[in-house]
């Protein structure tokens, strides 16, 4: 099973993350579109955290996501 899971993943385009059988070659030609109207509230914060400037930052240091202990 590791085989296959690691045959797999070598097929992932690493900027799509789509497999190579359904994002290339002639015959996919227009299967897919981008569509810019969704938000990642995962990367939402990551991104604005990476953003600020005025930040400290220090070598080695790792912004991770916590969940919300109040959220929902």
């Amino acid at each position: 099973m590791a085989l296959a899971l690691t045959a797999y993943e070598d097929g992932l385009c690493p900027g799509c993350g789509l497999h190579h059988s359904v994002a290339q070659g002639d015959h996919n030609v227009g299967r897919f579109e981008a569509d810019d109207q969704v938000i990642c509230e995962g990367c939402a914060p990551l991104e604005s955290m990476r953003a600020d400037n005025k930040r400290a930052t220090f070598p080695g240091q790792k912004i991770v996501l916590r969940e919300v202990e109040d959220w929902g």
